[in-house]
């Protein structure tokens, strides 16, 4: 990328074909850097000079800087409306993505993911239940991230564009809303919702906003204590899973030592992808955990076939990167760290390859705590490796399997043998 560019990407740029050619000639190779295939290259490639006409015809008084708050307007009263012979880009999401990534290369921070527009009364009670959450409660961002949708919706049915007022808040309206929403939800899906709610009313009460009574007033479905086995892979199952695998390409490699990971270790979706090169103590075979719900560091033993797994990727698959992350992108953005989207798309993949029925890894993590159980695992040594915080978390996997009992019974005295 020329200096003049990367010096004055942020100044005003001049209508002229020359100061364009020269955005776009650094923007193609910026893609072409990030592993871009060439289809999405082509998409991001009309999308940037869409918007450098847009910017073009803009009367000469006003400010051309090419900057987050000129491709908000673009894209938000501009962006069905062409200012040139060819028509608008049609994909917004698709433009969204090409110019975050042109404000990312005159480096600038992406637009922020667009959310519910709410009153700023409700916002500012919504960062500090936020603060809430990851200070007294030490909930990770996606979880966060969830309770805030369920409550801005909640707040915005009670109190709409107007002033939040919590000591308005009662068990009666708090029901009403509570029964008339999300109907169609499962059992476990309906606990997560009121555990929310719950969560909302204990930041209320930690501000003196609320009482324990109408924390009292959240109903508690019956939730019955190891009412059901774990869902886990039967032994014909597992080498369908493995098999699925195509181990011959660097992708396949990455996918099969992550599902190794998962069901050799019952480790969890965003530990797999948060490993680093550093964690892995190949003299001792052991990984490292820093990345628990615990909040503490973590160690495990590292398995022969795991291990197995993970060097043959690091050898001949990983593409050269500076990341210290073990699993990392194919695709751009090439070589960085992969996300947790990326370890549960390989084995949702996995299972669809395979003829199987499930898409979620944690049925993985059951598979590993039950073939342990079964191999004679102590209930401590189970709870230690699946870094259960509380033994009654790992009960579960010491219920008797009903099918499996029946296959070692002995004739009842005086029946037919």
């Amino acid at each position: 990328m020329s200096k003049q560019i990367l010096q004055h990407g942020k100044a005003h740029i001049e209508d002229d074909r020359a100061g364009h050619e020269a955005i776009i000639c650094n923007f193609l190779s910026y893609l072409k850097a990030r592993g871009h295939t060439e289809a999405t290259i082509n998409h991001y490639h009309y999308a940037l000079k869409q918007f450098l006409c847009w910017s073009s015809a803009k009367p000469q008084e006003e400010n051309k800087v090419i900057n987050k708050e000129a491709v908000s307007i673009f894209l938000e009263k501009h962006y069905s409306s062409s200012h040139s012979s060819q028509p608008m880009f049609k994909d917004l999401n698709t433009t969204r993505a090409a110019l975050n990534q042109m404000l990312l290369m005159l480096g600038y921070s992406r637009l922020q993911p667009h959310c519910i527009q709410c009153s700023t009364s409700i916002a500012t009670i919504l960062r500090q239940y936020d603060i809430f959450q990851r200070d007294v409660r030490g909930l990770k961002e996606s979880t966060r991230f969830n309770n805030q949708h369920r409550i801005r919706r909640f707040l915005m049915k009670l109190f709409g564009a107007g002033q939040v007022v919590l000591k308005n808040i009662t068990s009666e309206l708090l029901l009403e809303f509570i029964t008339s929403v999300e109907t169609h939800l499962k059992p476990s899906s309906v606990l997560q919702m009121l555990s929310t709610y719950r969560s909302f009313l204990q930041f209320l009460q930690f501000k003196g906003e609320s009482n324990i009574a109408l924390l009292a007033s959240v109903p508690s479905p019956p939730n019955w204590s190891l009412s059901s086995l774990p869902p886990s892979l039967s032994q014909e199952d597992i080498q369908q899973f493995w098999a699925s695998f195509d181990i011959t390409t660097p992708i396949g490699k990455r996918d099969y030592a992550m599902a190794r990971c998962l069901a050799d270790l019952g480790m969890r979706c965003h530990e797999v992808a948060s490993m680093l090169i550093d964690d892995i103590d190949w003299g001792r075979g052991i990984i490292r955990l820093p990345h628990c719900k615990s909040r503490r560091e973590e160690g495990l033993p590292l398995p022969e076939l795991t291990g197995r797994a993970i060097v043959d990727y690091l050898r001949n698959g990983r593409p050269t990167t500076k990341s210290r992350a073990i699993f990392v992108f194919h695709r751009a953005p090439l070589g960085k760290r992969a996300a947790g989207t990326t370890v549960r798309g390989a084995i949702r993949r996995a299972f669809s390859r395979a003829g199987l029925p499930w898409t979620g890894t944690h049925i993985l993590r059951h598979t590993a705590a039950t073939q342990m159980v079964q191999a004679g695992a102590t209930l401590k040594e189970v709870a230690d490796i699946l870094r259960h915080s509380s033994l009654d978390t790992t009960m579960i996997y010491t219920k008797v399997n009903l099918l499996e009992l029946r296959q070692v019974t002995m004739a009842w005295p005086g029946g037919q043998s």
